[in-house]
């Protein structure tokens, strides 16, 4: 199997898990859209674009203009499967993908924190895709409710650390967010951190939109901004960014700045997401 993934997140490694892609698999990690790879069946695209193509083995729900599920609900109703277990598994994803509403409190650590503490770990994207697979397959395996404190598994034990060492740091640079309240009243916290999960941090301090600032992020580092909101829309900045630079995309409760770098400052942004809200 040929196999194109945008980002390694939980909803693309689920995807790929449900697809039954393998180590052996070719896998092409790029950070842009590429029409060569959408509409050729033969490579299978994971979050890549191509929103809609499933017939093109394309999994993708970033197309504003029609309303889809996340990658992995797509590829899981594709194949017709009947899963009590993968069906609680992609709820649980899909929950963290979207947040369309608050999610439950789950004592540290989550699935996400693991999940995320692998990110920290592994550099190499390719490396990323099939831990996260393997990851979730565990829990698949051995009945793990994805909605409870992860079991202490040796294996993962490395990637709970760093998640725990990554959230130190971040308390350290909430020190130094910026709150703000927008026209609409909602309040937004504004962090600048290398760090994954500073949204989590700030929604826990109140903050109903948070817009965090990467200055080092990916390889070569560049600028990356995103915008998410704690069960708010977020997705009609996108017409806002796209007027001033082009590149920008999400969904309803999460956008960013485009994968190859913002050419944008921290206040150009703010300006926006306070008075467009």
């Amino acid at each position: 199997m040929k196999v194109v993934v945008q980002k390694i997140d939980l909803d693309t490694c689920l995807t790929g898990l449900i697809l039954g892609i393998k180590d052996s698999d070719e896998v092409i990690v790029t950070q842009k859209e590429e029409e060569k790879y959408i509409y050729d069946p033969s490579f299978t695209c994971i979050e890549s674009g191509g929103s809609g193509l499933i017939e093109f083995n394309n999994f993708d729900h970033h197309d504003q203009s029609i309303q889809l599920p996340p990658a992995c609900r797509q590829a899981y109703e594709s194949k017709n499967l009947q899963d009590e277990t993968m069906e609680r598994l992609m709820d649980y994803v899909c929950m963290v993908d979207e947040r369309l509403k608050d999610h439950p409190i789950i004592p540290f650590p989550s699935l996400s924190n693991i999940f995320s503490g692998m990110l920290i770990l592994e550099k190499e994207l390719k490396t990323q895709f099939f831990q996260g697979i393997k990851i979730l397959n565990r829990v698949l395996n051995d009945a793990i409710d994805p909605f409870s404190t992860m079991p202490d598994i040796a294996d993962w034990q490395p990637y709970r650390k760093a998640k725990e060492a990554a959230f130190q740091r971040i308390e350290e640079s909430l020190k130094e967010a910026k709150f703000y309240t927008a026209e609409n009243g909602d309040k937004v916290g504004f962090m600048k951190s290398t760090e994954i999960g500073g949204s989590g941090t700030l929604y826990r301090a109140g903050c109903d939109i948070v817009v965090a600032c990467n200055p080092s992020f990916g390889e070569p580092p560049v600028v990356k901004f995103t915008i998410s909101g704690n069960t708010k829309k977020v997705v009609h900045l996108l017409t806002h960014f796209d007027k001033i630079e082009k590149g920008w995309g999400g969904r309803e409760t999460i956008i960013g700045s485009p994968r190859t770098g913002s050419h944008l400052t921290e206040k150009v942004v703010l300006e926006i997401v306070l008075k467009h809200l």
